[in-house]
């Protein structure tokens, strides 16, 4: 069986990019095809010309080669939706089987709120999916426009290179960790607010902040840039190490105590480093924002309220009070994630639904 995978490689690295270059690389090579849609950081031009580019490229593999099931992740944007009905259309003139895996929690709100011309040729496209794969059972809402489309589960996972050790816990510090694109909804401005209170009580914290800088609807890439370094230039507590990979990566995830991701993000879901914070050890403190509090429970951390610094304040102070409370949810989370959000579960699930 031969399998045309269309969807964004390593690198630049976020969520769906790592799940989708996992999936690729178990396919042994003379089974697949791949068509790289990561755009990440590129102009609106570049976009346009990569989209274009991409267009082609499916034309002439779907056409001149034999394919049996296409693989694919949906786009919530209206351009990149316009290479999604591209490929249905073609998928289904060939009768290729299409399976598409759904990374954001905002395919519903996208289909719903585009102009109604177009709506209806996203319904006419999505009706003739096959099967359509979604993180959390409660995420199968978004689809349920397409009653013939069947509907698979598959949690997101944490990758091998966690399960080495690179670095230990401090006893004697806390050590709080922010690892995600620097983006305002994803909560960082209200984050930084929240340990500076906490800087005024405790003399041993430390937040490390990783991840590049992005923009959203809030803020442009510039302003992100310049309100985050005008709030920690005068923190020598506040450690931001820029973007992290490897055994870099994995030695701050290890040696982090908390987690901290107070997202309001438009399309958070489930994000994959939530798990790899649990994997290596973290209590998690995230917010009660769509499918989060799916993730995330009073056995492995606290939900607080969006755009909240006292809700943070609040949950921080109480894992950095109870020792007892906070070493309890770091085992539980390591366990959990050992025992549910594994790279040989997630990948095993996949093959099943796909072949």
């Amino acid at each position: 069986m031969k399998i045309l995978l269309v969807g964004p490689l390593l690198p630049p690295i976020h969520g769906q990019s790592l799940a989708f270059t996992r999936f690729y690389e178990s396919i042994t090579s003379h089974k697949k095809i791949c068509i790289d849609t990561n755009m990440e950081y590129k102009s609106t031009f570049m976009k346009y010309l990569g989209t274009f580019k991409i267009f082609f490229m499916m034309l002439y593999k779907i056409i001149f080669y034999k394919i049996d099931v296409i693989y694919f992740t949906c786009s919530r944007s209206f351009l990149g939706s316009l290479k999604d009905v591209l490929l249905i259309h073609l998928a289904t003139l060939k009768k290729i089987k299409l399976v598409n895996h759904l990374h954001g929690s905002d395919f519903y709100e996208f289909l719903h709120s585009s102009p109604k011309w177009y709506q209806k040729r996203l319904f006419s496209s999505y009706s003739k999916v096959d099967i359509s794969v979604v993180l959390l059972d409660s995420m199968k809402a978004q689809f349920e426009d397409f009653p013939t489309m069947k509907l698979e589960v598959v949690a997101n996972f944490y990758d091998k290179a966690l399960n080495d050790t690179y670095a230990k816990k401090d006893d004697k510090i806390k050590n709080l960790l922010y690892l995600s694109n620097i983006i305002k909804s994803k909560g960082i401005f209200e984050l930084i607010d929240a340990f500076e209170a906490l800087c005024k009580k405790y003399d041993t914290i430390i937040l490390h902040i990783a991840g590049g800088f992005m923009a959203d609807e809030y803020m442009s890439i510039e302003e992100v840039k310049q309100a985050f370094y005008s709030k920690i230039d005068n923190n020598n507590k506040i450690n931001y190490v820029g973007k992290v990979f490897g055994k870099e990566k994995v030695k701050l995830l290890q040696k982090s105590d908390i987690f901290l991701l107070p997202s309001y993000y438009k399309s958070e879901a489930f994000p994959i480093s939530i798990i790899e914070a649990m994997r290596c050890g973290n209590a998690i403190v995230t917010t009660d924002y769509k499918y989060l509090p799916q993730v995330v429970n009073n056995q492995n951390g606290f939900l607080v309220e969006i755009k909240s610094v006292s809700a943070l304040v609040r949950s921080i102070t109480i894992l950095l009070e109870d020792t007892k409370l906070l070493t309890q949810m770091q085992l539980h989370n390591t366990q959990e994630a050992q025992k549910r959000y594994s790279l040989d579960t997630y990948i095993d699930r996949l093959h099943k639904i796909v072949f």
